[in-house]
């Protein structure tokens, strides 16, 4: 299985963005430093230099490596524990059930979910099927001066699932490569980003570069127990 559109990126369509892009442009210092466990836990080392997000959904495969058999909620307890972090503004709880495993609602979610949810539905309509849902979403910034080496994206739902960028801040100075094709990404459009091609980002410009990271999952499945025998 590949999630592989054919083409490196393409536009979805236009999408109603200001609303969110302010709102989002005057969220706190604290909104961004509450919950670390993607930065710390799930990011590859480029991404964990270059950005910081807010994760507010996440697609938790049971039986991905080093995690197996365990849930989201299990591994983020253990972190906090290990950080002595308050567990409550960062715990998930399961949203809905797959085949793949568990999406994940973290408690950021109830108050990011009026601006955010609408436009990530707009975005999404041109690629949506009857039964797919939205297993991932994450607000994440390309700090100043911050660059993401080429690479593929290797997790298991990059193959599953299309990557969908809606920029939010978008600097001049933002360049994308993928695929050998450059891009500059625009507020008011939404991407389809083929992210089995080779890619990388270089933000050049003194602000930060905010997008709204989606994962759409248009053949989630029925739940099924896991291949070590746990559900």
């Amino acid at each position: 299985i590949s999630m592989d559109i054919g083409e490196p990126y393409r536009v979805l369509g236009h999408v109603d963005a200001g609303p969110a892009a302010e709102w989002v442009a005057a969220l706190p210092e604290s909104a961004w430093a509450l919950n670390r466990f993607r930065q710390e836990v799930l990011s590859a080392g480029p991404h964990r230099q270059a950005t910081r997000a807010i994760l507010l959904k996440y697609n938790w495969v049971p039986y991905m490596y080093p995690w197996r058999r365990r849930t989201m909620r299990e591994v983020v307890l253990d972190w906090c524990r290990q950080e002595g972090l308050e567990e409550g503004p960062v715990t998930p709880e399961i949203e809905s059930e797959n085949q793949y495993g568990a999406v994940n609602v973290f408690p950021q979610w109830a108050e990011f979910r009026a601006v955010i949810e609408p436009l990530v539905e707009q975005a999404i309509d041109p690629i949506r099927t009857e039964s797919g849902v939205v297993n991932r979403i994450a607000l994440v910034e390309l700090l100043p001066g911050g660059k993401i080496d080429p690479h593929i994206d290797g997790q298991e739902m990059a193959a599953l699932a299309h990557r969908v960028h809606i920029p939010l801040v978008s600097p001049p100075g933002v360049e994308y490569k993928i695929g050998g094709k450059k891009l500059k990404m625009q507020v008011g459009k939404a991407y389809d980003f083929n992210n089995r091609l080779q890619h990388s980002v270089r933000n050049k410009s003194k602000r930060g570069r905010v997008n709204i990271l989606v994962d759409y999952l248009p053949q989630p499945g029925v739940k099924v127990a896991n291949p070590f025998g746990r559900t």
